[in-house]
Order: C-alpha cells, then structure tokens, then sequence
C-alpha cells in the first residue's frame, strides 16, 4: 500500500466480519487509511466510509441497491459469489498481495470519484456565483438613488460573505486639491447604533485609508491581532464604546471605469452563519471566522460592479443637478424680464405635480388610466418650470408696455393741445382785433369771445385728462368711449393746416377695450409658447424628458379648440398639458396684485375653472381634482421669490384676463 502515499485525504475502509481476519489490516502502514469493521447496516452510516468490502451477511441484511443508494460516493467491492453488478469483486481466498492491490484500486478510485464530485460541485457552485454576480450587476445598474445603491451593495456584499457588518466609503475631492474619506454607510446585523458621517484624511494610518492609497485589497483575520509592522492601525473607538468585538475584516477598494479608487468597501466578522449574533468577544472567538480567498473573488467581482455603479449614479446625480441649475437658471432668466410675476413658473410646477398625483389616486372613472409615474410628473415638473421661457423672445417694447400708447406718443398729444388752444387763443384775439379796427367791437361781444376761448380751452383741458385716464390698461367704460369718439372728431383749422389731437393710430391705441395691447401685440405675447417650444425643442433631452416641449408649448390650448397657439382640441391636447393649463390660468389669477389688475380670491378663481370647464374649455373631471384635493393649497404653505417693488410694468403671458377675445 505504500503507492498511496501520493493520497492527501483520508480515506475509510469499511469491511463485513467475513474478511476480518485478513491479514491485509494488520499490514497497512498509511496514516491516511483507516480500516473500520462493521457488522450492520445501521452501523455504517457513523463510519462514512470511502471503500465498503461487503461479505455475504451485510448483503443478505440489505440488498446491493440500498448499499449504493445510501453510499453513493462510496466505492463498493463484494464478493465474486453474488451476481451484481458491484465497483469491485473479490474472492474470499485472494492472495494477500492481491488483495493489497484490490484495495488500493479501490482507494484510487474513490479519490478520483470525490475528486470528480467536488469539481462537479465546484462548477455548480461557480455557475450558481456567477448567475448571483450577474443578477446583483443588473440590480446595481438599475439603481439611480445614491443612498439606496450603497445600502444595496452593503446587502448583498454581506450575503456573499456570510459577514456580520459591512461599512462603505467614499473618497471626496475638496477644493485645494486634497482627497478625504467619507464614512458614508454602515449595516450591522447584531446591533442597532446611531450613525453619523464622518470625513477623515486618506492617508496610511487607518486601514481604510492604505487600501484607498495602495488600491489593495487586506484580509484581517483578527483586528485587535496587527503585526506591529503593519503601517496602519485599527480604530477600536466603535468596540470600546458599544462592546462590540471586530475580528475578521476584509477590506477592498472600490475602483472607476479608469481603474481610480472611488471609495473602500469594509466587510466585518465573516460569520459560519448568517443568523448568529455577534455581541461580545466571546462570541466573536466562536462564531466568526477569517475571510478567505474564494469570497475573497466573489467579494472582489460585487466591489467591481459596485464601483462602476456609484460612478455611474454620481455622474447620473451630477447630471441631474446640472439639468436643474440649468432650469432654475432659465427661470431666473425669464423672472428678471418680468419681476412683476417672480415665483409664477415655481408655483405652477407644484400645483402641476400636486394635481398629477391627485389624478394618479381619482377613482373618477376617466381618469383611471392616468397614473403617472414618477418619471412623468417630474418630467411635467420641468415643462411647467419653462413653459414661459419664451418670453425672451418677445419685443420689450410689447412686454413692458405698461400703458396702451407707446412711451412718448402723451407728451406729443399734449403738444398738440396746448397748441390746439394756443391756437384758439390767436383766433379768439383775431376776431376781436377786427372788430376794433371794423369799430363794431362792444362789450358784450368781447365778453362772449372770452368765454368761448376759456369754454374750448377747458374742453380741450377736459380731452387731456380723458385721455391720460383711458390710457391706462384699465376696462374702457362707455362714457370714456363716447368721449374718445369726440376727441378724435376733435379738429382745428387754420389759415395754414388742420389739426388733430389723436392719430389713427393712437386713436386705435387708445379704443383698446381692456388691458393696454392692440390685438397685434396680443399676437406677439400670445407667440411666446411657440417660442418656449422652438427653444426647448433645440436641447437634445433623453428619453424620459423627449415630451418636455410638446407639454409646455399646449399649455395656453382649450379643449374647444379655442385656445392658442395651434387651436387643437381635446383629443389632441397631451392631458399634462390640460393638467398645467388649469394650475396656469389658477396661478395666474390669484397671484398677488399687479399695477394692472388685483388678486382674485381663492373662491372665485376656482368658480372661474368650473365655469370653464363647464364651457367645454377646461377638463372637467381634473378641475374637480384640483378643487376636491385642495390642489390650490399646495402653495400657500411655500415661500416664493416676489418683487418687494414693480421696479417695471411687465405684462405676464399666462395672464387669464389677457387672452379673452369676447370683451
């Protein structure tokens, strides 16, 4: 048997009482190989056995077939006298050298069998290892939130390893150039604690910093146990205060696509069970156990998915944060054009994501099948954010007009009429000239011019006023329109022209019958969604912001094809953009007073929907959303950016009162 030195396992020979007596026992010199006698069935289980010499007695207790059921990794050897279809036969009267190489055939078998059974399970379990790998990739690129990745990486890292605790890091850049760790995370399954992040220096005195700066992997068996060499220490502040006991530990760092450390992943006490509690020393010594090199890979492959993964969802977060300053700044933009209506664009954008949520709950039965979805009312946020962005491209002249005659055109009517009268004057001083060189000038007649002259002047005195007042963006009343009818009859005639107070013109300016734009200029505010949609349509979204233009530029249409600038009608209206129409035409009649208009009240802005929607211009079942879900309320609890002072008029595009065409 001395061939079998090769042999590095141990290895049971199991023999029935029948082959007791051979000599072959007395002789094997192998530590390796045991010899067992055994007398039952029942008894053999105890043994494990790697060969079984079955005689005649064993097989008549149970058959062959239970034999191989019970031992399937055995190798069995029975006697030439059963017919069966046996590993091994052997005659009881075999020569000693004989039987010496049976056995040892027999012992080289079982080793390559256990040998071809672990591989097989060594593959198994590879195969199983490497379908977890992958599954926990999937999870890991699928995830966007930051804190939620990292939990799910600290999870699933100690379910590789079987560890008690595991503790996250990430390296920070800061200003000057220097790099610090930041304890981002920690889980630990023994013990609840109080966690704050920490930030401390990469440097090579703790053992998370030498991983970062070496970007190697330590394996620990026992933390309070550091060859006094080791360059690093182990911080035993958490072990003291809590009793917990650190022992094994694995540490790895966690890498970019560029092969640059990111952070450093931190496994604790890899445990023989997952449900053991590890509370104090003691049960650190029994329970825990070093890390080795086989979770050792597996942990390495979780620490390269999840690297690229928090490299992913930081530059993903980096993108977002720059979408957003992006938007805020272009609301910032649009608000300092019109610092009359700061805060519009912010207070629509909560009143859209409230009534999107409030839809997504409605049991009203037409709005069942809008449940929007995260991605989508965020999506709306961002539209209702720049719906107005367009109003860069209106003419300043036509957005601050704050009056209905252009600047300068009162003063040149006011010339005009101090020129009217100073005409009135010359011609009253004329007429009396002549009838003192005629001699028929007396008393009365002089008296009468006089009063005549104060009478025009005054008339014309009376025209200014008027129209200094209709001039205002102000609802024109029928008196002042009786009377500006008069002055544009208004004409004085000399010996050299004819002169007018109005022009057509100003005329046509100033018979404006509400709000201080020509249905021209109307046209031009009304422009600024086909200018948010040619702008928007010019940034290069991604797939989850592609109906960003197409939901802002819809926001001034009516169901009844009344609106602008397209006239669709319902069926062709997105019903995010029917959501912002009402949360814009709320917002724009309850904003605080502008110098052409006041505030509604909460009450009769919401009458003003239903009446609307009534009138087939608003949908009705949403509008009953935003009045039954208090939608409206969303924003009295918010601070909004507001002009203290209207350091300039500005008209706003989404005012209600400025697109009515029935007035």
């Amino acid at each position: 048997m001395n061939s079998l030195a090769s042999v590095q396992q141990t290895i049971t020979i199991a023999y029935g009482p029948a082959y007791a007596d051979n000599p072959i026992w007395a002789r094997i010199k192998s530590n390796l190989l045991q010899p067992r006698q055994i007398i039952s069935f029942s008894l053999t289980r105890q043994t494990e056995p790697g060969v079984i010499l079955l005689d005649l007695n064993l097989l008549m207790e149970n058959g062959f077939t239970e034999w191989r059921e019970a031992f399937p990794e055995a190798i069995l050897i029975c006697p030439d006298s059963v017919d069966m279809d046996a590993d091994l036969l052997i005659q009881s009267n075999l020569p000693f050298r004989q039987t010496s190489k049976l056995l040892e055939m027999a012992c080289f078998q079982w080793v390559l069998k256990k040998e071809r059974m672990e591989s097989q399970h060594a593959r198994s379990k590879g195969t199983l290892n490497l379908g977890k790998l992958a599954d926990i990739g999937i999870s890991l690129s699928a995830e966007g939130d930051l804190m939620k990745l990292l939990r799910k990486i600290l999870t699933e890292g100690q379910n590789i390893s079987c560890c008690d605790a595991a503790s996250l890091f990430l390296i920070e850049e800061k200003e000057n150039g220097e790099k610090e760790l930041i304890f981002k995370l920690t889980q630990n399954d023994s013990m609840d604690f109080p966690f704050l992040e920490t930030r401390f220096p990469v440097d090579k005195a703790s053992i998370t910093g030498y991983v970062a700066l070496t970007n190697k992997e330590l394996i620990i068996p026992d933390a309070h146990q550091l060859p006094p060499n080791t360059p690093y220490k182990f911080n035993r502040k958490f072990d003291q205060e809590t009793g917990y006991r650190t022992k094994s530990l694995y540490t790895i760092p966690l890498t970019n696509k560029q092969k640059e450390v990111i952070g450093v992943l931190q496994f604790i006490n890899r445990k023989k069970a997952r449900s053991l509690k590890v509370t104090d020393e003691k049960s650190a010594n029994v329970y825990t156990m070093p890390f080795d090199n086989e979770v050792g890979f597996l942990l390495q492959a979780l620490a390269s998915q999840a690297g690229i993964s928090i490299e992913n969802t930081l530059l993903y977060n980096d993108i977002k944060n720059l979408f957003e300053g992006f938007v805020n700044a272009s609301v910032a933009a649009i608000e300092q054009r019109d610092p009359t209506t700061s805060g519009h664009s912010f207070r629509v954008a909560d009143l859209c994501v409230g009534l999107a949520n409030g839809i997504s709950s409605s049991d009203i039965y037409s709005l069942r099948k809008l449940r929007y979805t995260g991605a989508e009312i965020q999506e709306l946020r961002y539209a209702a954010l720049l719906h107005d962005f367009g109003k860069v491209g209106v003419r300043e002249a036509v957005l601050v007009k704050s009056k209905k005659l252009k600047p300068g055109s009162l003063e040149k009517i006011q010339y005009r009429i101090q020129l009217a009268q100073e005409r009135r004057r010359n011609q009253a001083l004329t007429r009396q000239i002549q009838m003192y060189r005629q001699g028929t000038a007396n008393e009365f007649e002089i008296q009468k011019i006089d009063r005549q002259l104060d009478e025009e002047i005054e008339k014309l005195n009376h025209f200014y006023q008027a129209i200094i007042e209709v001039n205002e963006p102000s609802v024109l009343a029928q008196e002042n329109r009786e009377l500006l009818e008069e002055i544009n009859k208004y004409q004085l005639i000399s010996s050299s022209d004819e002169l007018s107070i109005l022009t057509p013109k100003e005329f046509k300016m100033l018979s404006i019958p509400k709000g201080s734009l020509s249905p021209e200029e109307r046209k031009e505010i009304e422009s600024h969604v086909v200018h948010t949609q040619n702008f928007l349509n010019h940034i290069p979204w991604t797939k989850e912001f592609r109906n960003i233009p197409s939901i802002a530029a819809y926001h001034h249409e009516k169901l009844d094809g009344s609106g602008y600038p397209y006239g669709l009608t319902s069926n062709e209206i997105p019903s995010r953009s029917k959501i912002m129409t009402i949360c814009d035409i709320y917002d724009a009649l309850t904003a605080s007073d502008r110098p052409y208009k006041p505030a509604m009240s909460n009450e009769n802005a919401l009458n003003l929907l239903v009446n609307e929607s009534k009138r087939g211009m608003l949908d009705t079942d949403m509008v009953q959303v935003f009045i039954d879900a208090r939608v409206y309320q969303v924003i009295d609890t918010r601070e909004y950016s507001t002009a203290s002072e209207f350091a300039s008029f500005s008209h706003h595009p989404c005012d209600y009162d400025l697109h009515k065409h029935d007035d």
